[in-house]
């Protein structure tokens, strides 16, 4: 089982999760940035931005629901990027 540092080493730019159950199930999630008290995500094929608060992060880890997959290639996150950032400012 991860501990927090473990954790905290998986989320890292660019790198991909799949979801395995819930309401994201087939989804992947690339990682976007950490921020005080939640993860982000863009969240695919729906192209939506995803907050994950860190607890849920937690128990996703522990109870298999969201796995690593692998690290994005960087022009496909550059990609990716340009629309967390298109959706952070039609939000606003």
């Amino acid at each position: 089982m991860a501990d927090k540092e473990d954790i905290k080493k998986l989320f890292k730019q660019k790198n991909l999760f799949a979801i395995h159950h819930g309401d994201y199930a087939g989804q992947i999630f690339a990682f976007i940035k950490k921020e005080e008290q939640s993860y982000n995500f863009l969240s695919m094929p729906d192209m939506k931005n995803i907050s994950v608060p860190d607890k849920d992060i937690d128990e996703g880890i522990k109870k298999e629901i969201i796995k690593f997959c692998n690290e994005c290639p960087d022009e496909v996150f550059k990609v990716i990027e340009a629309q967390y950032k298109k959706n952070e400012n039609t939000n606003d």
